[in-house]
């Protein structure tokens, strides 16, 4: 399935939302030629994945884009794990799934930090330069750049795109 719209109801922040592949994050409004979306983070994650190796890739240093993100990091030419594992994430018949954003995890942080872990950092698709992509914690909602051959987790998110 591809990335939907949505004239439905989400639910509250944090819960599972049926269907759409796993928990309701937030509306997010439309902004830099971007659309107004719902976010959906999905309930697995992958616990000690690296974000790939030291190289800068074009087209992977949005802020808010973590789908346009993923696809410059999945066409080139090297291994992004934790791009990978995120775009082949499914839940609810969905596979549009995609990095998250810095902006993405942030929100996540801020709407339903209780879902995720505290125990490590969980990678964006934010990278800042050949070395480091952008981290976010859940335990005190520290974040920071990390060198990308780190492991860290890693949850995947898809929008769910509101009606013009």
């Amino acid at each position: 399935m591809g990335t939907t719209t949505s004239t439905l109801t989400p639910p509250a922040a944090g819960e599972i939302w049926p269907g759409q592949g796993g928990r309701f994050i937030c509306t997010v409004a439309a902004s830099a030629g971007l659309p107004a979306r719902h976010l959906v983070f999905g309930t697995a994650e992958a616990e000690a994945l690296t974000f790939g190796p030291y190289v800068d890739v074009p087209g992977a240093k949005s802020m808010l884009d973590g789908r346009a993100n993923t696809a410059a990091l999945l066409d080139s030419g090297n291994e992004h794990p934790a791009a990978a594992w995120a775009a082949a994430y499914t839940e609810d018949g969905h596979t549009d799934f995609h990095l998250p954003s810095r902006v993405d995890l942030v929100l996540a942080h801020a709407h339903a930090k209780e879902h995720f872990s505290e125990d490590d950092w969980y990678w964006s698709s934010t990278q800042f330069s050949r070395y480091y992509a952008f981290v976010q914690g859940f335990e005190d909602g520290g974040s920071g750049w990390y060198g990308k051959v780190n492991e860290h987790r890693v949850r995947a998110v898809r929008w769910v795109l509101l009606n013009p």
